[in-house]
């Protein structure tokens, strides 16, 4: 009975582990796609602002909506390679200190 259990045991780690990589990686393409949907919406919207010539307007989507999700998508995508983006701690010193 022991090699059944063992069996059974070692068929459990190997669904959870399968299951665990899925749901990761559905998960990573789910954000990506909110991302890109997220930027492309009002990209199409600062586009329009544009269009009417509204420059100010065209700005701030722009600047406020599509540049931090693009900035999003970037940090992730570093962090997923394992590359160092951006510093997390800023060392501010003191003049003479």
């Amino acid at each position: 009975m022991p090699a059944i259990r063992n069996a059974v045991d070692s068929v459990r780690r190997t669904v959870s582990t399968v299951t665990t990589r899925v749901v990761e990686v559905a998960t990573t393409l789910l954000a990506g796609l909110v991302l890109a949907g997220w930027s492309l919406f009002w990209s199409r919207v600062g586009r329009m602002h544009y269009a009417q010539g509204d420059l100010v307007s065209a700005a701030f989507t722009t600047t406020v909506f599509v540049l931090p999700a693009i900035g999003a998508a970037l940090w992730y995508a570093g962090k997923s390679l394992d590359v160092d983006v951006v510093p997390t701690r800023i060392d501010v010193n003191p003049i003479g200190g």
